[in-house]
Formats: C-alpha cells, sequence, structure tokens
C-alpha cells in the first residue's frame, strides 16, 4: 500500500528497498522502519525545499545536506548543566561501576563528561522528535502512522 505524504507518493518499491538498511525480528517491523525512515526523510525535504535550504532535483548527497542544514537550523538543544549531571549521576550510580564484576563506583568527576555528551544527545534526539512532529501535524499524511511509530 502507497504511502502519500502531501502530494509526493512513497511506493512499495521504495519502501521494500529501503528495508535493507532496517533489521528487525519482522518483515513487518522492517517495513514499518523502513516507511517511517522514508516519510521522516520527505518531510524533511518539502520543508527544506519550502525554506529554500533545497531544490526538487538535487542528488542524494546535496539532498542530505539541506536535511543537516535544516534541522541545525530548526532543532536546538542546550547542554546539560552540572546540577543536571549531577542529578543524573546520583540517580544512576549503578550505571558507572568500575567494571561488571565490580561494585566499585567511578567518582563524578571522571564520567561528569560523558554523562553531560549524552544527556545532549537525549535533548538533541528529543528536539528532532518534535521537530518531525510538529512538521507532520502541518502535513497530510496517508498509508502510515508516524506519529504511532515515533
Amino acid at each position: 500500500m502507497p504511502v502519500f505524504v502531501n502530494d509526493t507518493e512513497i511506493d512499495d518499491n521504495a519502501v521494500f528497498s529501503e528495508m535493507q538498511y532496517h533489521s528487525a525480528e519482522s518483515m513487518e517491523k522492517a517495513r514499518d522502519a523502513a516507511a517511517q525512515a522514508l516519510v521522516v526523510r520527505e518531510l524533511l525535504r518539502q520543508e527544506a525545499i519550502r525554506q529554500g535550504l533545497g531544490d526538487p532535483d538535487q542528488n542524494d548527497i546535496d539532498l542530505d545536506a539541506s536535511l543537516m542544514h535544516l534541522v541545525e537550523k530548526e532543532v536546538t538543544a542546550p547542554s546539560a548543566s552540572s546540577d543536571a549531571c549531577r542529578a543524573y549521576y546520583q540517580q544512576n550510580k549503578h550505571r558507572f561501576r568500575v567494571s561488571d564484576a565490580s561494585n566499585a563506583i567511578l567518582p563524578y568527576e571522571t564520567v561528569e563528561e560523558r554523562i553531560r555528551d549524552y544527556l545532549h544527545t537525549r535533548s538533541v534526539r528529543e528536539g528532532i522528535r518534535s521537530y518531525i512532529l510538529h512538521l507532520a501535524g502541518s502535513a497530510r499524511i496517508s498509508g502510515f502512522d508516524l506519529a504511532g511509530s515515533l
């Protein structure tokens, strides 16, 4: 069954071709992951064109650059504060053991930067997810439930 994002069709052949990049426990889950990726890409492509950051005929490499530029422009995520990092450490000390065989916990100072990077990455991912849901809310998508898959 084809998927439409506004007036652009994503046909079954495109979804089946994309499936090779999405390992999953079943064909249905791989198909859903592939369809999700293609719908998200199409939403971003259409928005990049609308904002003048790309054009409809650009090749995949230039399109990828346009999509990255769009996401960098639209999604901001602040760095985690020291207080947020320390709170995460206090709530998750079991994750910072010296080794699997040891109960000794690494000192906060040795893992603070790793925690800061993790919290920032998590914030960026949530920002991208929210942005995609915002774009999806303004689009006509049929044949796939994007909001339910994110």
